[in-house]
């Protein structure tokens, strides 16, 4: 039995047991998709399955690969950089001991750092003394007691859609549509 579709085509969004829409990014798996903004063509994702603490620390996350022929971060997301198999603490400078993330013993000794940063200095600097650097989207503005590293990533993120000619279609007085043979937009 196929999978229900939902959404633009090109998108890849499934709505499995009418409950939430589902969208698929590749290599990056199902993210949920919690709100729809029409007025701006963005919608708030997170993924389908929560971060954990063995996930923010155990070198088990990969960047996310947003398909930029269909979305892009708008300007109030900025890039997280989860830098992993980090130098000991006794090795770290002291200006990075700032974005260590406590983890649990049972880690080793390597240190896992998370820089919310739009300076690329400082965040070559750190990949300097990690092996391993993973980016992911975030919000700007986040809560005030969301400070943690696996917070931040469960809170999810907000992606814009292209597809600016539906506005102009539905302005001017016609039907938005898709057009599934040419997998394009149709008004």
């Amino acid at each position: 039995m196929e999978e229900a579709r939902c959404g633009y085509p090109g998108f890849n969004i499934s709505c499995k047991n009418n409950i939430n829409p589902i969208v698929s990014l590749p290599d990056d798996g199902d993210y949920i998709i919690h709100n729809i903004f029409y007025q701006n063509q963005s919608f708030h994702i997170s993924r389908a399955y929560s971060f954990d603490a063995d996930d923010v620390c155990s070198n088990s996350i990969r960047s996310i690969s947003i398909p930029e022929d269909r979305f892009f971060l708008p300007p109030n997301q900025v890039n997280m950089s989860l830098f992993f198999d980090c130098v000991s603490v006794s090795e770290l400078p002291t200006s990075l001991g700032f974005y260590k993330v406590i983890c649990d013993a049972k880690y080793g000794t390597n240190v896992t750092l998370s820089l919310y940063s739009y300076d690329d200095s400082e965040l070559s600097y750190a990949s300097r003394y990690c092996n391993k650097t993973v980016v992911l989207p975030a919000p700007v503005d986040l809560p005030g007691n969301e400070t943690g590293v696996q917070g931040i990533l469960n809170r999810g993120f907000i992606l814009e859609w292209k597809s600016s000619k539906c506005s102009v279609c539905e302005a001017s007085g016609g039907k938005c549509g898709f057009d599934d043979n040419s997998n394009n937009f149709k008004c």
